[in-house]
């Protein structure tokens, strides 16, 4: 669903675009675009201010450069001071940029924050779902790979005996974040869309575990 329309001229969507240019690859304007579709889906089901909305969707990220950068104090700065630019470029009344500007605020999950407004609540649905299902897997892998995590600790992958550590063992953020994110979808619409992604979630889990089982390494004898 592309963000272009007559509530977004081609020429800003290039500006925003550019933007998210040297992007760590899961927060990139493929990101955006995803989790514009997102709310757009939820927002009109919902009934939310639609500018406010998309605004914000395609703004939510802007300024961040790397994984690593995001939440920050100095890049939650940099965000609020491009995203504000360009909303006062666009020409958008004041009352229009704070509320878009919240949402943006609010929407990272590592925050911990329950919004207040229904805009800010989809904002933070749209962006979650694109954390979880078929492209969610996809975006965990190439972070934990782009930040040299190993793959999954060889003697429990699933925790299932251990609390699950996300900085060291990538397939431990399944259990510290991603199935914990239906559980949290504040609008009715998101919750249905998370409900089927998660599903795949706990399939593909199933199917590494049956994949892993077993690691024959940890029966040879090398004497």
């Amino acid at each position: 669903m592309s963000p272009r329309s007559d509530l977004f001229p081609e020429s800003w969507i290039d500006e925003i675009e550019l933007m998210y240019r040297g992007a760590d690859p899961a927060h990139d304007f493929s990101h955006i675009r995803r989790v514009f579709k997102n709310a757009q889906i939820i927002g009109q089901r919902e009934g939310a201010d639609m500018q406010v909305l998309l605004w914000a969707a395609l703004l939510h990220d802007a300024g961040s450069t790397t994984k690593l950068s995001l939440g920050s104090e100095e890049s939650e700065s940099k965000r609020r001071k491009t995203a504000e630019d360009l909303l006062k470029k666009v020409g958008l009344p004041e009352e229009i940029r704070t509320e878009v500007l919240y949402a943006v605020e609010v929407h990272r999950f590592s925050k911990g924050i329950i919004p207040v407004t229904l805009e800010a609540k989809v904002l933070q649905d749209a962006d979650r779902l694109d954390a979880i299902g078929a492209i969610g897997i996809a975006r965990v892998f190439m972070t934990g790979g782009s930040l040299c995590r190993a793959l999954y600790n060889p003697h429990d992958p699933f925790c299932k005996t251990r609390e699950p550590d996300d900085k060291k063992w990538n397939l431990d953020h399944f259990y510290r974040k991603l199935l914990k994110l239906e559980s949290g979808m504040h609008t009715k619409t998101a919750r249905e869309l998370a409900g089927r992604r998660s599903a795949v979630l706990r399939r593909y889990l199933v199917d590494l575990e049956e994949e892993i089982r077993d690691d024959p390494v940890e029966n040879i004898n090398l004497k």
